[in-house]
């Protein structure tokens, strides 16, 4: 069978890679990968353990693997530096990581309350397994899961320090990058052992598609998880990968554009805010009252760069910040406002589309702070995302005040 991973686009630019990395694995004329939805293949007139798709590749069943599948995980491998496996879904994902590796004791810090579910499934397997904090000793710890960008706050960790306690305490570190897909990060650079994404997110890109990815430093690696989701069952389907395809070939282009716009709305919003705060120096204007003064706050990794001992920031995510940030509000009721009046902006959950999405997430995790909106960034124009927000924070100006008044 062919190599999955083709070397000569290692040193290319990530455009490049997403579009050409599965060239090699090409059979027919097609210039865009066919859609295939046979479960099963057949055999080579020769002999059944001979290749039956082209010169060097052999598919039996759909379960085992598929033309496309193949494409994903080679495109897939390239663009993140490593070994790619494909699965159902990011929590799939995570959980295979669990029973590949089997720790007894994990180090969890913040993150997607999913990630908190699978754990507690694997516990329920293996009984006896401890979860401490990430800021924890690490003590017998062997395994350290690190979500950078946080979900929902898009903050970042320094992965390279996480790194250094993890391997000497003989742990693995694990990093769910999902929010900062490549070329925005690439956590094998900082010393992560294991990488995965939830693919479903900026990887799809276009909220029609749910799948997982584990990306591991070797090939065994690799193919040992291959040969588990083979006998569970676990990978994407056919259209679910071809649909993957189709969105990495764009991947590099809207993830630089949303990036960029993020950071533009969050310097927006946190303009607003500090504009409505009365200091020695500044009296805010009616106006800038009506825009920033129920903003509590907002949360995102370009504004850690000026916090200290966040020097790390810049060489881990050189290309530019993830499309997620969070706003805080004064109270849940003015950001359950906020999130059904943005009309450019679909009150809905998950992340990373090419539509801009707001999310109250106290509504799928009671932990969460009630009074915060996830935002996730689209391909809209800054423009009038700007328009949009001004607006829907003047009319829950207008709407407070006249509340007041009842």
């Amino acid at each position: 069978m062919v190599e999955i991973k083709n070397p000569l686009y290692n040193a290319v630019a990530p455009s490049t890679q997403s579009i050409h990395a599965d060239s090699h694995l090409r059979v027919t004329s097609d210039v865009t990968a066919p859609i295939s939805v046979s479960t099963t293949f057949e055999y080579a007139k020769t002999s059944v353990d001979a290749c039956n798709y082209g010169p060097d590749q052999r598919y039996v069943y759909s379960r085992e693997g598929t033309p496309v599948l193949t494409k994903v995980e080679a495109t897939l491998s390239t663009l993140c530096e490593g070994h790619a496996v494909v699965y159902g879904s990011g929590l799939t994902a995570a959980y295979a990581v669990l029973i590949e590796h089997r720790p007894k004791k994990i180090a969890l810090g913040d993150c997607y309350f999913g990630i908190r579910e699978v754990v507690k499934q694997y516990q329920r397997l293996v009984p006896g397994v401890q979860v401490v904090g990430l800021e924890c000793s690490y003590e017998k710890v062997d395994m350290v899961w690190l979500e950078s960008p946080i979900n929902p706050t898009g903050e970042v960790k320094d992965i390279g320090s996480y790194a250094l306690r993890a391997h000497a305490a003989g742990a693995i570190l694990v990093v769910d990058a999902t929010l900062a897909p490549p070329p925005l990060s690439y956590p094998f650079r900082q010393g992560a052992d294991i990488v995965v994404h939830s693919a479903t997110k900026y990887m799809g890109g276009h909220s029609d598609l749910l799948a997982g990815i584990i990306v591991t430093k070797s090939a065994k690696s690799a193919e040992t998880l291959r040969h588990a989701r083979y006998i569970l069952g676990t990978s994407a389907g056919n259209l679910e990968c071809w649909l993957l395809l189709r969105s990495l070939r764009t991947l590099t282009v809207r993830i630089r554009q949303q990036s960029q716009t993020a950071s533009r709305i969050v310097a927006l919003l946190e303009g607003h805010r500090r504009s409505a705060i009365h200091s020695a120096c500044h009296t805010p204007t009616a106006h800038e009252l009506k825009l920033g003064s129920r903003i509590a706050s907002v949360s995102h990794a370009s504004l850690q760069l000026c916090a200290t001992n966040c020097s790390f920031i810049e060489n881990q995510h050189p290309e530019g910040f993830g499309a997620v940030f969070a706003i805080r509000f004064k109270c849940k009721d003015t950001a359950l406002f906020v999130a059904r009046h943005l009309g450019l902006h679909r009150f809905a959950t998950s992340l990373g589309g090419v539509e801009s999405l707001v999310d109250w997430r106290h509504g799928w995790d009671a932990t969460a702070d009630p009074t915060l909106l996830r935002v996730s960034v689209g391909l809209e124009g800054f423009d009038d995302l700007a328009r949009d927000w001004a607006q829907t924070l003047l009319a829950l100006n207008d709407h407070m005040v006249a509340q007041a008044k009842i």
